[in-house]
């Protein structure tokens, strides 16, 4: 059995961040370990959250008692970060995991902001760039975390096509839109593929996070980096139409869990 470790937020009563993306992993038959860099009642999207930012020290410590068990990864997955101290961490626990065993795949889903505005502190983006991303085999940012991220303008698919082969690194970027639809651009070995959608006027947080548990859960089972990407974006789509469908303020992902094995697959248009 494979295994990923998880270091992202833990939100008690929300299905976002550690709850979304290890429940994905582990639903697709992945061993997973979970840091957990926030201690939160609920999303912030509610109101007053409860909790907090998890502190370094403690991560830390976790971490010596994961690296005491003697376990071997095959992958890391980082998503939101409450702190500098907590992307420092987990920039060195990446590189630790790394030099025991070189093939470990490490995805970064640069939770940074979305719709023109960061809602990390920019200390904290700055920090996901140079120790995360820098490390980084496959990045999962929205268009607007990746146009921060390499510092230019992204209006549409040919302007996200050429940043991303600029970039040159593996890459799934969503919310990308293209003749009235939305979906996601996937830049693999194979080339670019976008795999699109309908919009919808209003979804429940923790999408992405789903998103880039499936993608690596798909990954570790063999599938190649464009089905992989491809049969995660379908699977998002499908929950997310179920959310819609049945008024749902939360990702309903444990009530539509077959979603993740079943899902019909999206068109796709392949650019390169």
């Amino acid at each position: 059995m494979k295994r990923a470790l998880v270091i992202s937020s833990q939100v008690a009563a929300s299905s976002v961040g550690v709850n979304n993306s290890a429940f994905c992993l582990r639903r697709l038959g992945i061993d997973t370990v979970i840091l957990p860099t926030t201690l939160m009642g609920r999303h912030p999207g509610w109101g007053t959250p409860g909790g907090t930012v998890a502190k370094a020290q403690i991560l830390s410590d976790m971490w010596d008692g994961i690296r005491a068990q003697n376990l071997r990864f095959d992958a890391v997955m980082t998503g939101y970060m409450g702190s500098v101290e907590n992307v420092e961490l987990a920039g060195k626990i990446l590189s630790n995991i790394k030099e025991a065993n070189p093939k470990t795949i490490a995805i970064v889903d640069p939770v940074m902001g979305d719709n023109d505005r960061l809602y990390v502190p920019v200390d904290v983006a700055e920090a996901i760039m140079g120790h995360l991303i820098s490390q980084a085999d496959i990045v999962t940012p929205n268009v607007w975390e990746f146009s921060h991220i390499l510092k230019r303008e992204l209006p549409d698919l040919k302007s996200v096509e050429k940043a991303l082969l600029d970039y040159g690194g593996c890459a799934l970027v969503t919310s990308v839109r293209h003749h009235g639809r939305i979906g996601a651009l996937s830049y693999h070995p194979g080339g670019l593929t976008y795999f699109g959608h309908e919009e919808f006027e209003r979804v429940p947080n923790g999408g992405g996070d789903a998103l880039s548990g499936i993608l690596l859960a798909h990954i570790l089972n063999g599938k190649t980096e464009e089905e992989a990407a491809r049969a995660a974006v379908s699977s998002v789509f499908e929950i997310m139409q179920q959310a819609v469908d049945n008024d749902s303020a939360e990702f309903p992902l444990t009530r539509f869990q077959a979603s993740l094995e079943q899902a019909p697959l999206l068109g796709m248009e392949r650019l390169i």
